[in-house]
Parts: C-alpha cells; sequence; structure tokens
C-alpha cells in the first residue's frame, strides 16, 4: 500500500489579470459581462475617445512644425560650416549657431514622443484583454468617469490551476520538485486530481514555521476553482500492509466491520481503515493475514451466522 502525507492548500487560477484603464475619460461602451470568456486582445469597455483624439492632432501637428524647423536648421547649419571654414564667421557666432541647430533637433525628438505618446493614448481608448480567460468581475459601467489606475475588469484563467500549500517542517525533507500529488476538494468528493510539485520555496515562513509549495493541475471542465479549500494527499512510497477488497468492508455510520470466515461460521469483527488504493482498503487491526474475509456479504449476515460456502 501506498503511504501518503496529507497537506491542506487553497485553489489559485494559474493566471489573473485586473485591468487597468490606462487613459482618463468617460467609459462609453462596455462590452462584457461576468462569466464571459474573451481572447487576449479582446474590447472590454471603451472610453471617450475626443480628447484623446484631439491631443493626438495637437501632437502630430507640432511634431510636423518642429520637424520642418529642424531641416531649416540643418541648412543653416551647413551654410554656418561653410562660411567658418572659409573664415567669413567668427568663431562665437558659429558655436551659437550650431548650438541653436542642437536645440532644434532635441526639440523635434521631444515633439516626435510626445505625438508618439499622445497616439498611444488615443488607442489605449479602446481597453482591450491582456490574456485569453473568463470575466470574473467587472468593475465599471457606462457614463463613470475613469482615471489611468481605475479597475475595469478582472480576467481569470482556469483551464489549468495552480495550489498554494502549506507543508509543516518536519515533512520539509520529503518534498522535492516535480513531485505527483492528488488534489481533493470537498465539492467533488469522489474525484481526484493529480497535480505535479512546480515550485518549491527557498525558505521557510518565519512566523508558521512551514514551506509553502505551489503545483499545478489540469482543469479543462473548470470544475476546480479559485479560493476552493483542497486535501492534498502526498505519495512517499509503498509499505507492506494488510489489505482487503472493498467489498469485504460493511460500513454503518462511522463503524466498519469485516466477516470472517471460521470455522464454518461467520465471524464479526470491527477493524480500523486505512487508506483506500485500486479496490484494496488498509485494514489496521483485528485481521491476520491468514484470515479468510467474506466478500459482500449478506444483509442477513450476523456474527456466528452458519456458512455453507465461500
Amino acid at each position: 500500500m501506498p503511504r501518503y502525507l496529507t497537506l491542506t492548500g487553497s485553489i489559485l487560477a494559474d493566471r489573473s489579470s485586473e485591468v487597468a484603464a490606462n487613459v482618463s475619460g468617460r467609459i462609453t461602451e462596455t462590452r462584457v459581462e461576468r462569466g464571459d470568456e474573451v481572447k487576449r486582445g479582446d474590447i472590454l469597455a471603451l472610453v471617450d475617445p475626443k480628447a484623446a483624439g484631439l491631443q493626438a492632432e495637437a501632437a502630430r501637428a507640432q511634431s510636423l512644425s518642429a520637424a520642418s524647423q529642424v531641416d531649416l536648421a540643418r541648412q543653416d547649419c551647413a551654410r554656418a560650416d561653410a562660411l567658418f571654414r572659409e573664415g567669413a564667421l567668427a568663431k562665437s557666432e558659429y558655436e551659437r549657431q550650431k548650438t541653436a541647430c542642437s536645440q532644434l533637433l532635441y526639440s523635434s525628438d521631444a515633439a516626435r514622443a510626445q505625438a508618439e505618446l499622445a497616439r498611444k493614448l488615443a488607442r489605449d481608448t479602446a481597453i482591450r484583454a491582456p490574456m485569453s480567460g473568463t470575466i470574473g468581475d467587472r468593475f465599471v459601467n457606462v457614463g463613470e468617469y475613469v482615471l489611468p489606475s481605475s479597475r475595469i475588469a478582472a480576467i481569470y484563467a482556469i483551464d489549468q490551476v495552480r495550489i498554494s500549500i502549506s507543508v509543516p517542517e518536519v515533512a520539509v525533507g520529503q518534498i522535492r520538485q516535480g513531485q505527483s500529488l492528488d488534489i481533493h476538494v470537498s465539492a467533488y468528493p469522489t474525484r481526484t486530481t493529480p497535480a505535479i510539485v512546480r515550485y518549491v520555496s527557498p525558505a521557510l515562513r518565519p512566523a508558521t514555521r512551514d514551506l509553502i509549495i505551489e503545483a499545478i493541475a489540469k482543469n479543462p471542465d473548470r470544475t476546480l476553482m479559485p479560493g476552493m479549500f483542497a486535501t492534498v494527499l502526498l505519495e512517499l512510497g509503498r509499505e507492506s500492509q494488510l489489505t482487503v477488497p472493498r467489498s469485504a468492508i460493511k460500513v454503518d455510520g462511522t463503524v466498519r466491520r469485516v466477516f470472517l470466515a471460521r470455522d464454518n461460521e461467520a465471524y464479526e469483527v470491527v477493524v480500523q481503515t486505512g487508506v483506500e488504493d485500486q479496490g484494496q482498503v488498509a485494514v489496521l487491526d483485528s485481521v491476520d493475514a491468514s484470515d479468510r474475509v467474506i466478500l459482500n456479504p449478506p444483509v442477513e449476515l450476523r456474527d456466528g451466522s452458519p456458512i455453507t460456502s465461500l
């Protein structure tokens, strides 16, 4: 039978994003609702583009004006170079004209950068999804005024989930990256989800003396949801342990019984059970390896009932 270490953890989205506006303005349209599926680049909401558009046009005009001034300045500088070489221009005047040319070049670069920034802000009035996923929440409505830091929507990608797991100090030596885990959640008590340890913290948390590890699990049907509490079983190896088939165990509330065949009679024993693996249940007491157990005991079977056949 396998030996397991039982741990606890929390389900997290593989990736999540709270999308910010990045521009100031009034929301003119929203295009998503909670639960909607979005692809990267899809428009989530629109901010009034008028102000940003006007700023972009003004910045573009300023950039073009600065560029034309640079062309004239270069011609003036070329003439100044020629005159200075011929000795027809004083050094002080030559240096003044060269400085003026350099300043115009810097001003042109600044105007061009400002125009590019204005164009970006105009594009940013269409607020887009930075990743594919499911809309978990939308924080704005039409008519609201937003700032660059305002939250627009939350997106979650949960086709794969992360499980943050707390490992006590005494068990740290049994953890390694790439290890296999089994995940159980109370919402689906009969379901086991396999996971793999992806991250092991390099240090314990001083306050709690535990180690945080993180596992990943496939979640194609999205039944594992962020925020769920998880019970984690970590297999530590296998050990020799007495087991009986699941069909041999009779469950009565919290009590588990097994019927043994002894001297052509049924002999009832109360047992403590351990881990179940592939239909075999570990029995911790009351049963020996030499005992013969009765499979699928009928409801009417009692301690001492005669047995005609097994």
